[in-house]
């Protein structure tokens, strides 16, 4: 059984960013309506909704058992159980071929329904984020790149 969990530097840095975001709002808001009370009340209600999602919604860890179950755990409370067999994983969407180099999530997609659905692992470390995907099957090192065969056309 491996357990990851999310960095607390991820998580200050984000809070940080927050505060920061919720100054420059209130700034922003002060500078077109001059209501020192509407600036304040909208940058407090941006300092909270980032501090929240960064301590609540994004603080969780992440379980592989040997049954082969990825549990999503916030404070030690198992908050979703996926049968990894039943998706097939990807460090992709299924609609685009491209991922920005910061981007950590993890993408699955049902194999019998086809929907597909991914889990926000940007507060993990890069090597945990590395581990999950070798562990989940979306990475196959082992496996030969697929050769194309073209005809040229005269």
């Amino acid at each position: 059984m491996t357990e990851y969990k999310s960095k607390i530097s991820a998580k200050i840095l984000w809070a940080a960013c927050g505060v920061c975001a919720g100054w420059f709002i209130a700034n922003l808001i002060w500078k077109f309506t001059h209501s020192l009370v509407v600036s304040y009340a909208s940058g407090f209600a941006v300092t909270l909704f980032m501090i929240f999602k960064v301590l609540y919604l994004d603080n969780i860890s992440m379980t592989i058992t040997n049954e082969k179950q990825l549990l999503i755990k916030r404070f030690s409370k198992i908050i979703k159980s996926i049968n990894i067999n039943d998706y097939n994983w990807s460090e992709y969407s299924k609609y685009s071929n491209t991922k920005n180099e910061d981007d950590q999530d993890l993408y699955y997609v049902n194999k019998t329904t086809g929907e597909e659905d991914s889990i926000d692992a940007s507060n993990f470390s890069s090597e945990d984020y590395q581990k999950l995907l070798e562990a989940l099957g979306a990475k196959h090192q082992s496996e030969e790149p697929i050769k194309v065969v073209t005809i040229k056309k005269n």
